[in-house]
């Protein structure tokens, strides 16, 4: 399921104010724009004569081998998308073999997603909040319910300038985690309970918390990720928060790069943002990431039909790796390197 066979009018299907949450970004959304075209800045370089009889796309990721590099990214309030939720694109994780992100904003409860998932591969991302005990909490829950990472997200000391969000009003109906039992509230009404004095002294109090990996999201500089893994960060993820955070930050694959090489193999990196089709998965690999997160095709999946719509979207996106590893020359995806792409002639 691509872009093209979803619903031409997606206001139509989501409303308003849910479509203009999920598909919209900060300010004139330049960055929400440039993190889909700048992966087409890369071309890819194949190698021909090579034996690609029998592929591999499984990747080394904290420690453990997994099936293939795409994993669910976090999304907030699924069940705005449809009413399955969380509990739907985790069934598509499931059935795919896709590590699964559960958003702190999760409109299912954490041990609900958990059962569905069964013994399947799943991280928490949290946010922290106002009150750090409310954030404590939900780590402690995620814990207990067998969520092998904490993903922090760490580019949200306040909400971005959302203007999609300001026109509509959007409220968020259904409860979540840290809300279970009270009223209706607009997004300004939930960001505003975010903590804006987070620092780099806090991530030690949350990485102990935890008990499990510590990844850190939202990272664009070098020298950040430098001091993330001085801090024993297992992982980085390369993120400007899909655009939604910073008009005109850098996108995920122009700050990749730098990353991985402040990195230098002693964390796992990871990269979100504009991640639409296997090839972009495969130039992520070859700039060197270990994985990527894929976020809005598999919601908009999710809306058009359910578990099995965003089923469809982590397959397609994991057979078109397959294939370009095949046309590429390059059998073990965790073979990729940056000899395989470079910059292209026409960006």
């Amino acid at each position: 399921m691509t872009p093209a066979d979803l619903p031409a009018d997606l206001t139509t299907l989501l409303g308003e104010g849910a479509h203009g949450y999920f598909a919209g970004g900060a300010g004139d959304e330049i960055t929400l724009r440039d993190n889909e075209t700048s992966w087409s800045r890369y071309a890819l370089h194949p190698r021909v004569l090579v034996d690609v009889g029998e592929r591999d796309l499984s990747v080394d990721l904290l420690g453990r081998r997994r099936a293939h590099p795409v994993v669910v990214a976090p999304m907030a309030y699924q069940k705005h998308a449809h009413p399955s939720g969380e509990l739907g694109s985790a069934a598509a994780a499931r059935a795919t073999g896709s590590v699964y992100g559960l958003s702190t904003q999760s409109t299912t409860p954490p041990r609900e997603v958990a059962a569905e998932l069964g013994d399947h591969d799943r991280w928490f991302q949290l946010y922290v909040f106002r009150d750090r005990q409310i954030s404590l909490d939900l780590v402690a829950e995620a814990r207990e319910n067998g969520y092998e990472a904490l993903v922090l997200t760490v580019d949200f000391p306040v909400a971005g300038w959302r203007e999609r969000d300001k026109r509509s009003g959007f409220t968020v109906e259904h409860p979540i985690a840290l809300n279970p039992d009270g009223p209706a509230l607009t997004t300004e009404e939930l960001f505003a309970l975010h903590d804006p004095t987070l620092t780099w002294d806090d991530v030690a109090q949350f990485a102990e918390a935890a008990g499990m990996p510590l990844l850190l999201k939202g990272i664009l500089r070098p020298d950040d990720a430098e001091r993330a893994v001085q801090l024993g960060a297992a992982g980085i993820v390369v993120s400007n928060h899909g655009g939604r955070q910073l008009d005109t930050a850098l996108s995920g694959a122009d700050a990749l790069p730098p990353v991985v090489d402040a990195v230098a193999g002693r964390a796992d990196v990871l990269v979100d943002g504009g991640i639409r089709r296997g090839w972009d998965v495969a130039k992520a690999l070859a700039l060197g990431a270990d994985a990527v997160m894929i976020g809005r095709p598999v919601l908009w999946g999710l809306a058009r039909d359910g578990a099995a719509g965003a089923e469809a979207v982590l397959r397609q996106v994991v057979a078109e790796l397959d294939t370009t590893l095949a046309l590429l020359g390059c059998p073990r995806a965790r073979d990729l390197d940056p000899t395989y792409v470079g910059r292209a002639p026409w960006a």
